[in-house]
């Protein structure tokens, strides 16, 4: 080769070199920005209506000098990008929307499309139908310049603030409002909610369907649906439509309104399915409806029927009709007993279990009275019952109310009668039998009563009339009262009954039978007993306990046969014939004495 084309090929690749060079050191820099746009998916948005703006970002970038790719991509990304929506006066466009949401963090914007971005916004009430553009203020670090710097990037970079905007349409599609709710349901019944409501805007409704959903558990529809639809067919501007539903309150549900949500679906004027937003009202259950029950006077006794009287108050909320007092004395069965229900009080046996008291406005009293038994071996004070109001509910139902506490008196256990003899006269022939009287000066004792400071008693061999004290010593009248006296050997009686055809609370009345004693029977006192068969002051018919009574059998050395009309006699005549033979021997000693002087007279000479 000459040295001439050695000198040429030189040359050439120096200069080779030298590009080659220039140009690597050309790709170790990149400058750019990012070129960022927005849109949203939605745009229609309804007065009024809470609804979600979904904006995305769209960053097409834009490198001014190119370089290596990491580097590029670095210029053009919208590094911890914030997005605010702008409304109000921070805007010079007419924006009709309340934002709900405030800044948003997105993070890194790079090339190509990010989001959505949710804002929570309300269109203003009065918003007239449009298209509007909505202001999106984006902030974030731009690295505008990138360089390579023997493996580590050099960057230079500034805090970006710019505004991109969105379009958005608000629309005058029907929408609606709850004007009137009206009705009642109360915890523990059942009610009927009327809810009106109005087409608020210019457009019709078309085959408009209306989805009622209360969402607090303590108010239900009666169906047990979770949803009830109602068809409204067409659905004009301004039209007001009405919608009754039937609810169940729990029992426990307290006094504050319960959410009720609407929903209605419809074809709008381009017969496309439409949705108006959520419709939402409250319905307030009234509060539980409440009694007091007071105990009154009480006539329960141990062992005994009688009645007791309570006091019924209706405390609101609202006026009942039908009431009626229910008395079961039954309670819910401890867990683990078989029975569903055991006795409040098993000592109290009830005899009337409902009393009607009629409609009760709220404040309105009245009282009840119920009949019940107590058994003998109860002990006698206070008794704890249990007591219940039953009445109409708001659909006309019957409603059973808590149960209530009412405290009543039971009295020891009373003799109804006091009994006690009065006096014993031997039978004189004078008119005897069942009659009845009062004697002034009986003074008849309870129980195993005796004859006032006299004693009473019948001859052996004798009958007697024996007179008896009568008092009513209960708290209540009782009428139709029999008699029945019981003797036994050497004791009987021909005439043991007697009646009273009634006898008043501390009234006594004297009962007269005959009795008998055996000529054997031996000198004391012998027992009788009487018991009452009667009707009550509620005409029911009782046997009263048993009464113990002396009957006294005297000889006439105590005394006794001579207060006997017939003892007296038969004395008498006793003496009248001793005294008839006295001096009838008297007489004939006499003569048999003149008779033995005659003979000594006659004969004595003789001798």
């Amino acid at each position: 080769m000459s040295r001439i084309r050695r000198v040429a090929v030189v040359a050439l690749v120096c200069c080779l070199l030298t590009a080659g060079t220039a140009l690597v050191a050309a790709n170790d820099t990149v400058s750019g920005d990012p070129d960022i746009e927005a849109f949203a998916p939605e745009t229609a948005f309804v007065p009024g209506e809470e609804s979600t703006l979904q904006v995305s970002l769209n960053n097409r970038g834009d490198v001014s000098e190119e370089g290596f790719d990491d580097l590029e991509s670095e210029v053009v990304t919208a590094h911890e990008t914030t997005a605010r929506v702008l409304s109000g006066d921070e805007t010079d466009r007419d924006v009709p929307f309340d934002v709900r949401t405030g800044e948003q963090t997105v993070g890194d914007v790079p090339r190509g499309v990010t989001g959505p971005i949710d804002f929570t916004v309300v269109p203003d009430e009065d918003a007239e139908p449009g298209v509007y553009q909505v202001p999106i203020r984006l902030e974030y670090r731009n690295v505008y310049n990138a360089e390579d710097d023997n493996g580590a990037t050099l960057r230079d970079e500034r805090v970006e603030t710019e505004t991109v905007f969105v379009d958005v349409e608000i629309t005058d599609r029907a929408q609606f409002a709850v004007t009137a709710v009206d009705g009642a349901v109360q915890a523990g019944d059942t009610g009927a909610v009327n809810v009106t409501m109005r087409n608020v805007q210019n457009e019709t409704a078309r085959e408009a369907s209306v989805a009622a959903t209360p969402v607090d558990p303590d108010l239900t529809f009666t169906t047990e649906a979770g949803t009830t639809e109602t068809y409204v067919d067409d659905w004009a501007p301004g039209e007001n439509r009405t919608f009754t539903y039937r609810f169940d309150a729990a029992a426990e549900a307290t006094p504050r309104a319960s959410t009720l949500e609407f929903d209605v679906e419809y074809r709008d004027a381009e017969r496309a399915d439409a949705a108006a937003r959520t419709v939402r009202t409250g319905v307030t259950p009234l509060s539980r409806q409440a009694f007091d029950v007071t105990g009154l006077e009480s006539s329960l006794e141990v062992g005994k029927d009688g009645s007791f009287a309570v006091e019924v108050r209706n405390d609101g909320p609202r006026a009942v009709e039908n009431a009626v007092v229910a008395f079961d004395n039954e309670a819910p069965a401890p867990e683990g007993v078989a029975a569903d229900t055991i006795p409040a009080d098993e000592n109290v046996v009830p005899r009337e279990t409902r009393v009607t008291v009629g409609d009760l406005a709220v404040g309105e009293t009245a009282t009840a009275t119920f009949d019940a038994g107590i058994r003998s071996d109860a002990n006698p004070g206070n008794r704890t019952l249990n007591l219940a109001v039953r009445y109409r509910g708001l659909d006309d139902d019957v409603i059973v109310s808590n149960a209530y506490d009412a405290v009543v008196d039971v009295r020891p256990e009373q003799e109804t009668f006091a009994v006690s003899p009065v006096e014993l006269s031997s039978d004189d022939g004078s008119e005897g039998g069942n009659e009845t009287g009062d004697d002034g000066n009986a003074s008849p004792s309870d129980g195993n009563a005796t004859d006032a400071g006299r004693t009473a008693g019948v001859a052996p061999g004798e009958t007697a009339r024996y007179d008896v004290v009568v008092r009513n010593t209960g708290s209540e009248p009782v009428s139709d009262v029999q008699a029945k006296l019981f003797v036994d050997e050497p004791i009987s009686s021909d005439d043991d009954e007697a009646f009273v055809t009634s006898l008043d609370p501390g009234e006594e009345t004297t009962l007269r039978f005959e009795v008998s004693a055996d000529g054997g029977a031996a000198p004391k006192t012998y027992s009788a007993a009487m018991d009452f068969r009667y009707d009550d002051a509620d005409g029911d018919e009782q046997l009263s306990d048993t009464y113990r009574l002396p009957v006294e059998v005297a000889t006439d050395d105590g005394g006794s046969v001579l207060r006997s009309p017939v003892g007296i006699v038969a004395l008498l005549s006793a003496l009248a014939l001793g005294a008839a033979a006295v001096w009838k021997r008297g007489r004939v000693s006499r003569a048999l004495s003149r008779l033995r002087q005659r003979a000594r007279d006659r004969f004595g000479g003789n001798r």
